[in-house]
């Protein structure tokens, strides 16, 4: 894991969440929520958010720096 805290990318990662008996549930507007982070690749921001969040990762996506 302290591969993931010393990269430099930073991660958007988009995952289903659980109510309270750990069943699987949608989102009532349709969006889903999203933690970020700083990860070496999209596979390793997938396996951190997922050991954060507790649950399925639905969407990865890689967040760029304006020019």
């Amino acid at each position: 894991m302290a591969k993931a805290l010393t990269a430099g990318r930073r991660y958007r990662c988009y995952y289903t969440p659980r109510d309270k008996l750990g069943h699987l549930t949608q989102s009532d507007t349709g969006y889903l929520p999203f933690v970020q982070l700083r990860a070496a690749n999209a596979e390793d921001a997938q396996v951190a958010a997922n050991h954060v969040t507790g649950c399925p990762v639905a969407d990865v996506v890689r967040l760029e720096h304006a020019s």
